[in-house]
């Protein structure tokens, strides 16, 4: 080999040898891999006992509750339902959803006057017929009856 042929064959080998490894480069090579992360020991997991499962006790069906709660809408100058049945201890909530204020008068309850959304809520714990009305417009009638 010539003295110019081992001079162009060592320049290239030290070209290529900096291109390679990223020598006096300020970024990372791109075509390098990456290192692989190192790798945990495997856990040794014992299985889970079967356990049988035990029975479960039947229950009696039990009759659903009675209703504890009722609602009035107060809409179109009316109260909806007119008229509700209840048991005793129920609670019954008016709900004013007119643009209008009303206010619920009754022997047995009174309410401050609802703006629209407002509501009032009243448990009856006697049996009984109460009527009721709209103390700013006596026309607007209700009747709650409890048993």
């Amino acid at each position: 080999m010539t003295h110019a042929k081992k001079f162009l064959f060592a320049s290239c080998s030290i070209v290529c040898t900096l291109i390679l490894t990223g020598a006096g480069c300020t970024t990372t090579p791109t075509d390098v891999p990456p290192t692989a992360p190192a790798q945990n020991p495997p856990v040794q997991t014992q299985p889970a006992p079967v356990v049988a499962p035990s029975p479960m006790p039947s229950v009696p069906a039990q009759p659903a509750p009675a209703a504890s709660a009722q609602s009035v809408t107060i809409q179109n100058f009316a109260f909806n339902p007119a008229t509700l049945t209840v048991k005793k201890g129920t609670t019954v909530t008016w709900t004013n959803n007119d643009p209008m204020p009303h206010q619920i008068k009754s022997a047995a309850f009174n309410s401050n006057p609802l703006s629209n959304g407002q509501s009032f809520s009243f448990t009856f714990d006697q049996t009984g017929t109460f009527d009721y009305s709209c103390a700013i417009h006596p026309s607007m009638q209700g009747v709650i009856v409890v048993e």
